[in-house]
């Protein structure tokens, strides 16, 4: 008898811890909610709109050629300015002994937006302002011009970019010449004004 009244006792224990453990797993379901956030952070996107462009002919004197980039942003207000090079012959400036067709720095470069303005008033002409390179080119970069979209929270606009090169020597090796004309542009948050 001793033996079985421990046995009993703890069938009794077994018999209180199920039906208390059955007692908090009766609800058929439960729920709980948590917030998420996520931050969207500034960005842009540059393209070409006809990576290849055609200046057209020249003997002597300026050429001119406008290039169209296409310009994505979340922020009304952005910042360009343009890199640009000489036109080389055969567009390489590694070991040439042609001398090249030289930028125009002095006329600066025309950024125009379409469907933006300069914030605050101001020229749309970027004048050169210091060395650069693209791609391997020994270039010339513009001063930043800061532009405020039409649109409502962002930037979505075609932009032409206008530069030009002097030709002064009538004895210029005719051929084919090349160079590069990049675009760059910065967003500005909402807030930040130059």
């Amino acid at each position: 008898m001793k033996r079985i009244i421990p046995y009993l006792l703890g069938l009794a224990m077994v018999g209180l811890s199920a039906s208390a453990t059955s007692a908090g797993e009766g609800r058929a379901e439960g729920s709980a909610t948590a917030e998420v956030h996520a931050l969207v952070t500034p960005n842009i996107s540059v393209t070409p709109i006809q990576p290849i462009v055609d200046a057209g002919s020249i003997q002597i004197g300026d050429l001119r050629a406008t290039i169209y980039f296409q310009v994505h942003a979340n922020t009304e207000a952005v910042k360009f300015w343009v890199c640009a090079t000489d036109l080389w012959k055969g567009t390489r400036a590694d070991g040439a002994t042609v001398p090249p067709i030289p930028l125009n720095s002095s006329a600066g470069a025309i950024i125009d937006p379409i469907g933006a303005t300069v914030l605050g008033g101001g020229s749309n002409v970027a004048a050169f302002v210091r060395d650069s390179n693209i791609m391997g080119l020994p270039a010339k970069e513009t001063e930043q011009i800061a532009f405020e979209s039409k649109d409502n929270g962002t930037f979505s606009h075609d932009v032409c970019v206008t530069v030009s090169w002097t030709l002064s020597n009538n004895e210029q090796p005719q051929g084919d010449y090349g160079g590069k004309v990049q675009l760059c542009a910065m967003v500005m948050p909402d807030g930040q004004r130059p």
